[in-house]
């Protein structure tokens, strides 16, 4: 059977390049690029340093993008996909710089959080990383994604991700901690050094626990430094030994930016950007003792379009994609000593509930996933406290970092735990305050599920044995089988049911098979 070939524009608003790709895609090995168009800008410096874009960077931000859509026209792409990473993310006016670009391009730009942005990397990286398994077979990798504003580290082993973990400090965000006096000393790389390596501390724990000692770099400071260690080489991926690897780190003593511009044959602004970018690899290469490196050419530009171009074709990887979320999320609630048969028991059932309801929910699948993280979620705050664990639940998940999940996501899943056994919340709860309206009707019929599924396991006994639930008019019944006294279900049910019918207008009705 051919398979389907789609063809469509992603356009990339970054802290250091703008750029353009357009893309024919038909399987994660058979993608062509037939166009390539970057314009190299210091947008994100700006950002950076004042805050914000000011309006001359906008308009030149908006000629440049009006430009990729006469491209765009002129190839007859009707398909684009329009991200802006740190750049925007960082921007206090970023609602005004989006309008901006919708009224002057037409584009509607998505602004990626740091957690998608390092899922939308990991997507095509972990592919890579299937691909050429002979490199690391079994062994545990750590790969380190640098943005303009934060750091990635994500544990990956046979195909598993063993954790996930960020921090706001990128190649741009370290600059700009310094003065432009402090810069130019000549104890600057020294004091960077240092600066890093206690921005760094926290994350050495979990490196440790799964005695990772290879490593995976990927992006274009990853691409300068694999030709700089392979000069000729026309091969897409560079491995090389943790020791040669510190060697040529040492061999930049001083490590300015006027050094690297001479000997990486780079501007100042990506030499102002190799800098720490390197700094914050050798830091990481020392105190983790790695072995062997992987530098990958995968950049977010590439990743983005791969992802983008996956979805449409309906790959099963974007589950399984999900599927890893979802196991970092019971990795999290194992972490803080929830019941994990009780959690799986809830997810499960929450899980049949929403698709029983089919379209009567009117929720995108996405609700889905947020729903079972809900579940896995929801007593973790027990660890903490019994008597308030709801509140302290939601403090955890909205401090943790769940791969892929957007800062708007991760706060209706933080809501979820917290109300699913409370008071409806109300107007002036702080909480409910803060979500938007689009946020709260998402967050409502959720934890509507979700109590009802929590009902179904209350006393985390395990005394239903088998559930089904099917949608009938305007009442959902659920059935199940059990063999002892179910009255403490029976009665938690009903009292769950309110929320239900209040946001569902759908009667649940609880019956024994």
């Amino acid at each position: 059977m051919k398979k389907q070939r789609f063809t469509y524009g992603v356009v990339h608003i970054g802290s250091v390049h703008t750029s353009l790709i357009i893309v024919s895609f038909a399987a994660l090995d058979e993608v062509e690029v037939i166009e390539r168009v970057r314009k190299e800008t210091e947008f994100g410096e700006e950002v950076f340093r004042h805050g914000r874009l000011s309006f001359g960077s906008i308009r030149e931000l908006c000629r440049i993008l009006a430009g990729f859509r006469q491209l765009l026209d002129d190839y007859g792409i009707e398909k684009v996909f329009a991200i802006g990473t740190s750049v925007l993310r960082e921007a206090e006016n970023r609602l005004g710089i989006l309008d901006q670009i919708r009224i002057r391009t037409g584009f509607a730009v998505e602004v990626a959080d740091m957690t998608q942005e390092i899922y939308y990397k990991f997507f095509a990286l972990s592919h890579e990383l299937l691909e050429n398994a002979e490199n690391f077979g079994e062994k545990p990798v750590l790969l380190m994604d640098i943005t303009s504003s934060g750091l990635g580290l994500t544990g990956w082993q046979a195909g598993k991700l063993l954790f996930q973990q960020n921090v706001a400090s990128g190649s741009l965000s370290i600059l700009e901690h310094f003065s432009e006096k402090e810069r130019e000393s000549l104890t600057f790389p020294s004091a960077v050094r240092d600066y890093i390596h206690a921005t760094l501390s926290p994350l050495w724990p979990s490196i440790e626990q799964h005695a990772i000692r290879h490593l995976v770099l990927s992006g274009l400071e990853a691409r300068t430094v694999a030709s700089l260690l392979a000069p000729g080489s026309t091969e897409p991926h560079t491995f090389v030994h943790g020791e040669d690897f510190l060697r040529f780190l040492d061999s930049f003593a001083g490590l300015t930016p006027q050094k690297l511009m001479t000997r990486c044959a780079v501007t100042e602004s990506r030499a102002n950007l190799l800098m720490p970018t390197l700094l914050l690899y050798g830091e990481v290469v020392r105190t983790t003792r790695v072995k062997g490196m992987f530098l990958m050419s995968t950049t977010f530009l590439k990743s983005y379009s791969i992802y983008r171009g996956a979805q449409m074709a309906g790959l099963p990887c974007l589950a399984e994609q999900e599927e890893r979320t979802v196991q970092l999320a019971r990795t999290t609630a194992e972490k803080y000593g929830s019941t994990q048969d009780h959690c799986a028991r809830v997810e499960q059932a929450a899980a049949l509930l929403f698709h029983a309801l089919g379209s009567a929910h009117g929720l995108s699948p996405r609700a889905l996933l947020l729903l079972r993280l809900g579940a896995i979620l929801h007593e973790t705050g027990k660890f903490i406290n019994l008597r308030h664990y709801s509140r302290y639940s939601h403090q955890i998940i909205r401090g943790t970092d769940f791969f892929g999940v957007s800062d708007a996501e991760k706060e209706i899943v933080a809501s979820i735990a917290y109300y699913y056994n409370r008071e409806n919340p109300g107007s002036k709860d702080e909480h409910y305050a803060r979500l938007s309206h689009e946020q709260r009707i998402t967050m409502l019929k959720l934890c509507a599920i979700l109590r009802l599924a929590d009902a179904l396991d209350q006393g985390h006994s395990g005394k239903i044995s088998h559930l089904f639930a099917e949608l009938s008019k305007e009442e959902l019944c659920v059935r199940f089988e059990a063999e002892h006294d179910v009255s403490l279900i029976r009665w938690t049910f009903a009292r769950a049911a309110a929320l239900f019918r209040e946001v569902f207008g759908i009667e649940p009705v609880l019956r024994k098979s």
